[in-house]
């Protein structure tokens, strides 16, 4: 039993796509991304998450990919991990005339009564939307093909002059600067998906259009108490943005959303915002996501333009714990070569982030993160070890962005999973320990068996776990420097 556990051991650490890249990859599935093959492709490039866009999968597609995925990591034999995206409450007009057109300068009211849109009249299909809006506020139909300025508000609606016109067509999405969405965040279709996203076995569960707590809360209740989904809270509204640290207290981590985010609130203001929202996640220790494109130009062309790497490279100096992809990986021409240019991409510029240090979390669990990583640095450890029922001992050491890899020991699957969205934390699938002699014993193994990481004998580790064993999460005591 134990010679196999030491071969399972070996071949998780020596994959190629266990490198030195810290920052996790979180890519979309589609038509260009979807059959067995191509999954396999990408997990072994880098990808970490698979992102199923519950916007455009019907429940039988999210199943057979759910067990296309398990499949791949059974044959890889590492933690993947299955994050549902949710549609969200999207604001849409309604059905529009065919070959309408809107003209610059000319008027058109938003009203609350459903109709046929025309150049003079439109709907929406979240009319209590429009008591949020005011004179001078930008609205943007499309992705913002169409700018309309509010003139004044009316009854029953809003009238509009149109700043940058164009062909007006049905059904396309509706964002507005200072518009909010109270209490709407759970729509029928978000609690039919989330029910299938529980079935299916989905480790995530990335909510759309967090406005405050109580949006997050509402899916949260539809879980199961037992293992239940990791939860993103998509921040994507000045709303969301306002309200990001009670929204955090309830969710497990967040995305930077921005390209609805860039729609909702002035184009400029959204790259403070991404380094706000990353730092507050530092600050917590929870996970954040970085999305919409990163490198959308490598949809239909193999190479990136120079001011995608820099921004990719700009939100890992940020602090990022994982980066998505979007149309990229899920209908563009080169998805393997997409995940190869992220990875390159991560490891030059990880190389380049500073340590950070939080003394202000005087938790158990916390100074004793805090420990661990300084204790590594000061002693020149190659490798940081941590035991862990639930990751949170795990997610703390990552925030301060050691250098060296971490690496967690788990026997539980959904835990490694859910770690797949922390920085620097690779995860492995071990049995209970029941000693600390134990778990020294087994972790010098993984380490000896550990060629990529270049480690030999002599090398110095730190291990973190808690005493007693089995302990609850978050109790972590204990923190150790061992030599290989």
């Amino acid at each position: 039993m134990f010679a196999k556990f030491l071969i399972q051991v070996y071949t998780f650490l020596v994959m190629k796509h266990i490198s030195k890249k810290k920052v996790k990859i979180v890519a979309t599935l589609g038509p260009a991304s979807g059959s067995a093959d191509m999954i396999k492709a990408l997990a072994k490039e880098g990808v970490n998450v698979f992102r199923i866009n519950m916007s455009h999968c019907p429940k039988p597609e999210v199943l057979e990919r759910v067990k296309r995925i398990r499949a791949v990591e059974r044959e890889l034999g590492v933690p993947l991990s299955i994050m549902g995206d949710l549609m969200g409450p999207k604001i849409r007009i309604g059905d529009v005339e065919p070959g309408t057109e809107l003209a610059v300068g000319g008027e058109i009211c938003i009203g609350a009564k459903a109709v046929r849109g025309t150049a003079k009249e439109i709907s929406l299909n979240f009319p209590t939307i429009l008591k949020s809006l005011k004179a001078g506020n930008e609205i943007y139909i499309g992705d913002g093909q169409i700018k309309l300025i509010v003139k004044k508000t009316i009854p029953g609606g809003v009238l509009a002059t149109v700043a940058v016109g164009g062909p007006l067509l049905s059904r396309k999405g509706f964002s507005a600067h200072g518009m909010t969405l109270k209490h709407m965040a759970l729509t029928k279709k978000d609690r039919e998906d989330t029910a299938t996203l529980i079935e299916a076995g989905a480790d995530a569960i990335a909510i759309s259009f967090v406005q405050g707590p109580k949006d997050v809360e509402a899916i949260r209740n539809l879980l199961p108490k037992k293992n239940p989904p990791f939860l993103l809270a998509k921040i994507e509204t000045q709303s969301g943005v306002d309200h990001a640290d009670k929204i955090l207290d309830v969710a497990d981590g967040l995305m930077v959303a921005r390209g609805d985010l860039g729609l909702s609130v002035p184009m400029a203001d959204v790259p403070h915002i991404q380094k706000r929202l990353i730092a507050l996640c530092l600050k917590r220790a929870k996970p954040v996501v970085t999305a919409t494109q990163m490198l959308d130009s490598m949809a239909s062309r193999p190479i990136p333009t120079r001011a995608e790497v820099t921004d990719v490279a700009n939100a890992i100096l940020d602090g990022t714990d994982g980066v998505m992809l979007s149309d990229e990986t899920a209908t563009g021409k080169f998805p393997v070569e997409v995940i190869r240019t992220m990875v390159s991409i991560i490891e030059r510029a990880t190389s380049e982030i500073g340590k950070r240090y939080f003394p202000e979390d005087t938790s158990i669990a916390g100074a004793i993160g805090a420990s661990v990583v300084r204790v590594a640095e000061q002693i020149g450890a190659k490798l940081i070890v941590v035991m862990t029922e639930k990751g949170v001992t795990a997610r703390r050491i990552a925030r301060h962005r050691h250098m060296q890899p971490i690496i967690a020991l788990s026997p539980h699957l959904e835990t490694l999973r859910r770690l797949n969205f922390s920085w620097g934390v690779y995860g492995y699938r071990v049995p209970v320990m029941k000693s600390a002699d134990d778990l020294l014993l087994q972790t010098k193994k993984i380490a000896k068996a550990n060629d990529i990481m270049s480690l030999k004998e002599g090398d110095l580790f730190v291990v973190s776990a808690s005493i007693p064993f089995g302990g609850a999460s978050g109790t972590t005591n204990l923190a150790l420097a061992q030599k290989v």
